[in-house]
């Protein structure tokens, strides 16, 4: 018989212990996800250290929050540690950038998704370079401002879809603000836009920030959803549609906050839809962001 040392056998209880976290934590079973925003501050100090943290939680997706500078060497580093990314954030005006699109293919991405509408008043300028200047003008953005995202979404969609990537849409607060006659520019994208060709990612925060339900979302667009961000707020967070509602309120991790996760893992269980979800911390927090994401 093959003597089992001390150490194999912690090994041994390290990994079933890693296995029972990790199912229970794939409510819906799919990989835990990262959005990579919750850890931009230490990615800066010690990139490939935090990538080990993170995968060592039991995440084991990321979504990007800006394209790197090598997306060759960014993609070596996220899979040596033994993680996937699957997704990433960006512009309208990268969508029709070849060398983005590019970019996106080395890093492997399945996914391109909007992060902001595109302002008519606003076209072709980098809201990330100008966005002190972007916020004012977004808390104005009107239907007609939704109306011409929903036709480039649709057009970009055919071009990504080409080259093996699916466009999607990321929601903030305001874009469940009431644009008149309880029209809402989310509602408009989902209703207006080429199923086959672009899809949605529910950031949940944001839409109980506005004074919605994801779950209702969910169970009304069950085959539009393709992506959830699982944030949640503290308890007594106050109902606002405006660009700045994270840094009013408190994010909580999840299972401590507002949404009922239970149920809403059942709404997306139920749509069958849903291929991937991003824990994302955006806001304050009572935990720094490692404990906070383990506690998550």
């Amino acid at each position: 018989m093959m003597q089992r040392t001390r150490r194999s056998f912690l090994g041994v209880i390290a990994t079933f212990t890693c296995t029972n976290r990790l199912s229970s934590a794939s409510p819906l079973g799919l990989a835990p996800g990262l959005q990579l925003w919750s850890v931009r501050e230490q990615l800066k100090q010690d990139f490939s250290g935090t990538l080990r943290k993170v995968h060592s939680i039991g995440y084991r997706e990321v979504e990007l929050f800006e394209l790197p500078a090598s997306p060759r060497d960014f993609r070596k580093q996220v899979e040596d540690t033994g993680l996937t990314c699957v997704g990433g954030h960006f512009e309208l005006m990268d969508f029709r950038n070849p060398a983005v699109i590019a970019a996106a293919q080395e890093l492997g991405l399945r996914y391109m998704i909007l992060v902001f509408p595109e302002l008519t008043a606003w076209k072709g300028q980098n809201v990330d370079a100008n966005f002190r200047q972007f916020v004012p003008r977004y808390e104005h953005i009107s239907l007609a401002d939704y109306q011409w995202n929903a036709d480039q979404l649709n057009k970009c969609g055919a071009t990504l879809k080409q080259h093996g990537i699916k466009a999607g849409f990321h929601n903030h607060a305001i874009d469940l603000k009431d644009l008149g006659n309880g029209q809402r520019g989310l509602d408009y994208l989902i209703q207006h836009t080429n199923s086959d060709l672009v899809c949605f990612e529910m950031d949940c925060g944001h839409v109980i920030h506005a004074g919605y339900d994801p779950i209702a979302y969910l169970n009304r667009y069950p085959t539009r959803i393709e992506l959830l961000h699982l944030k949640d707020l503290a308890r007594g967070y106050q109902i606002s549609a405006s660009l700045d509602t994270e840094e009013r309120d408190r994010n909580s991790e999840i299972g401590a906050g507002a949404i009922d996760w239970k149920k809403l893992f059942q709404a997306a269980s139920h749509a069958g839809h849903v291929k991937h979800y991003f824990v994302e911390h955006e806001g304050k927090m009572d935990h720094p962001p490692l404990e906070a994401l383990r506690n998550s």
